[in-house]
C-alpha cells in the first residue's frame, strides 16, 4: 500500500482542520488499492490565493482500475474550507465514480455525495440490484432524519448525471460524525464495485468513455461556483484546479 509519510503529513496540515473527511477516505482507499502519485499535478500540490495566503493542497493518485483518485482541500475564505474528493475508474470497468463536495464552516457543513453511474442504469437493473439497493436504507433514513435537510440539485443537468441515491444537504457542525458515516456508507458500496467488477467489452468501454466525456464537458460549461473560485484564485489557477478535479 502507498503509505508515504510525507504525503500523509501534507494531507493533515493544520490550516485545513483536524480529522478531515478527505483524510478518512484516503486512508480507507489506501487499505484497498496500491496507490501511486500522479506527477502531472505537482505544480498545484500547494497553492496560494490572489491575496498571497496559503489556500490549499491538491493530490492525485492512480492504481489498478483507477484512472484518478483526487483530493482537493481549498480554503475559500477564513473559516471556510472546501473539500473535493473524486475516484474516477478506468473506462474499461463498469464502476461508478465516487465523489463528494464538502464545505466546512464554523457552525455547519454543506455536502453532497454520490456514486455517479458509468452506464445508463435503466439498461443495467442488475447493477442497481447488486450495489445501489444497499444504500436504500441509509439513504431513506438520512432523508427522514432531522439531522439533514435533503434537497435535490437545482440544476437539471446535474440531476441527469447522478444516481438515484445522490444526497445533498446542510448539517450542523456537531453532526459531523453522522455526515461522515453517511459518506462512508457510499464509499463502502463503491469498494464492493471496485473489488467485484471485471473488464467490460470493448463496445461497452467505448460507451462508458463517451458518457464520461459528455459529463465532463457539461460540468465544465455549467459549473455554478466557477465565478466565486475565480475571484479567490484568478482565472489561470481556477482552470488548472478544474482540470485536475475532472
Amino acid at each position: 500500500m502507498y503509505k508515504d509519510a510525507v504525503i500523509i503529513n501534507l494531507l493533515t496540515r493544520s490550516y485545513i482542520m483536524s480529522e478531515k473527511i478527505s483524510e478518512k477516505i484516503f486512508k480507507r482507499i489506501s487499505e484497498v488499492v496500491n496507490l501511486e502519485p500522479i506527477d502531472e499535478f505537482k505544480d498545484i500540490e500547494t497553492f496560494k490565493a490572489l491575496d498571497g495566503r496559503d489556500a490549499g493542497i491538491f493530490r492525485a493518485y492512480k492504481g489498478e482500475k483507477i484512472k484518478k483518485f483526487s483530493i482537493a482541500e481549498i480554503s475559500v475564505a477564513p473559516g471556510m474550507t472546501y473539500f473535493n474528493v473524486g475516484i474516477k475508474p478506468e473506462t474499461n470497468y463498469n464502476i461508478s465514480t465516487f465523489a463528494i463536495n464538502y464545505m466546512e464552516m464554523p457552525d455547519k457543513i454543506q455536502f453532497d455525495v454520490d456514486l455517479y453511474p458509468a452506464v445508463d442504469l435503466v439498461e443495467h437493473q442488475d447493477f442497481i440490484d447488486k450495489y445501489y439497493e444497499q444504500l436504500n436504507g441509509v439513504y431513506m433514513e438520512a432523508r427522514k432524519s432531522e439531522d439533514f435537510q435533503w434537497k435535490p440539485s437545482d440544476f437539471a443537468w446535474m440531476r441527469a448525471r447522478t444516481s438515484p441515491y445522490f444526497f445533498m444537504s446542510p448539517a450542523a457542525k456537531e453532526k459531523e460524525d453522522k455526515v461522515h458515516n453517511l459518506i462512508n456508507a457510499y464509499l463502502e458500496v463503491w469498494i464492493q464495485m471496485y473489488q467485484n467488477e471485471k473488464p467490460v467489452s470493448e463496445e461497452m468501454a467505448k460507451a462508458i468513455e463517451y458518457r464520461k466525456k459528455c459529463m465532463i464537458e457539461v460540468l465544465r460549461e455549467k459549473e455554478p461556483d466557477k465565478t466565486i473560485i475565480q475571484k479567490v484564485f484568478g482565472n489561470e489557477l481556477t482552470e488548472r484546479l478544474a482540470e485536475a478535479m475532472m
